[in-house]
């Protein structure tokens, strides 16, 4: 990201002022966005920190996993931490070899032919 810093007017090296709208939006003013090297749609992280609010621009994604980004699959996500908490979650494993084991042992129990191959 390029330094717009000369960009910013100097009343801008003091804090800004804005206001938070009825449903929750903050404007953040141009010559504070051109500094930032923000463009409209860039996503930026909310953090509570001790002294108020920190927002800062989200790191690039990688385009190959768009998907996981989707609300579907972060909905999933979700319900995984859901039911983590509730404690609804099967083993875990320590190794590939291990869940395999697992994986053979739910299939010598389950009926009919053994889709698992040794």
């Amino acid at each position: 990201m390029a330094d717009l810093t000369a960009l910013v007017p100097k009343y801008l090296d003091a804090m800004v002022l804005t206001r938070l709208s009825g449903d929750g939006q903050v404007t953040l003013p141009k010559e504070l966005r051109l500094a930032a090297g923000l463009h409209d749609g860039d996503e930026l992280e909310a953090e509570v920190v001790s002294d108020g609010i920190l927002l800062r621009p989200c790191a690039e994604r990688d385009p190959d996993q768009e998907w996981y980004w989707t609300p579907e699959w972060q909905e999933g996500e979700n319900q995984i931490e859901v039911d983590r908490a509730a404690g609804r979650l099967g083993p875990t494993f320590d190794s590939a070899d291990e869940f395999l084991d697992g994986l053979r042992a739910l299939a010598e129990r389950a009926p009919g032919p053994s889709p698992v191959e040794n």
